[in-house]
C-alpha cells in the first residue's frame, strides 16, 4: 500500500505542477499578446499626440535683481536664459537699454553665450538728481528688426505666456 499511496502522491504532485505550469504559461501568452496589443495602437497614434511643439526660450534671471541698487554708473547687466539662444540673433536691434532720463537707447557692449547675456555700457548711464530708472527690453517678436531666438529657430517667449514672441522687459534703478 505504501508504493500505491506513493505513487499516488507522485500523480497528485505531476498534477498540481502542470496545472501551475499550465496556469503560468497562460498568463505569459495573455500578457504578452496584451501588450503587442497595446503597442499596436500605441504605433497608430500619431506621434504629434506626444510631442508638444518646441518649447519658446524664457528669461530665467537677471542681474541687477530689482532689490539692489546698482552704484556703479557702469554696472554691467547679465541675463540668464532656461535654454540656449542662438548668439547671432542678440544685436543693438534685439537687445535695447534706455536710462529713464534719455530717449536714446545706451551704447554698450553685447556679449552673448550659450545662455548667459551680458550687456556693458561704453560709457556711465544717464543719471540726473542722483539716479535714474534703467530699462533693458529682448525683442522677441520679429518686426522687421530681427528677434532673439532659441537655436532651433523659435522666438523668445519675452512675455511668459506659453508663446513663442513677446517682448522681455526690465527695469531697475541706479544711484549715483
Amino acid at each position: 500500500m505504501g508504493s500505491a499511496a506513493g505513487a499516488a502522491a507522485g500523480v497528485v504532485a505531476g498534477v498540481a505542477a502542470g496545472v501551475v505550469a499550465g496556469v503560468t504559461m497562460k498568463y505569459t501568452y495573455d500578457k504578452y499578446i496584451q501588450e503587442q496589443q497595446v503597442h499596436k495602437k500605441l504605433k497608430s497614434i500619431p506621434i504629434k499626440v506626444f510631442k508638444r511643439g518646441p518649447f519658446p526660450v524664457t528669461v530665467k534671471s537677471v542681474y541687477p535683481d530689482r532689490q539692489t541698487f546698482s552704484h556703479n554708473l557702469k554696472s554691467p547687466i547679465w541675463i540668464e536664459f532656461d535654454a540656449p539662444i542662438d548668439s547671432s540673433t542678440v544685436t543693438k536691434d534685439t537687445v535695447i537699454v534706455k536710462s529713464s532720463v534719455s530717449d536714446e537707447p545706451v551704447e554698450g557692449f553685447l556679449d552673448a553665450g550659450n545662455r548667459i547675456l551680458m550687456f556693458r555700457p561704453y560709457g556711465k548711464y544717464p543719471v540726473e538728481n542722483g539716479g535714474a530708472k534703467v530699462s533693458i527690453t529682448l525683442i522677441g517678436t520679429d518686426t522687421g528688426s530681427g528677434a532673439i531666438t532659441d537655436t532651433k529657430g523659435v522666438l523668445l517667449d519675452g512675455d511668459k505666456d506659453g508663446k513663442a514672441g513677446g517682448d522681455f522687459e526690465y527695469k531697475f534703478s541706479i544711484m549715483r
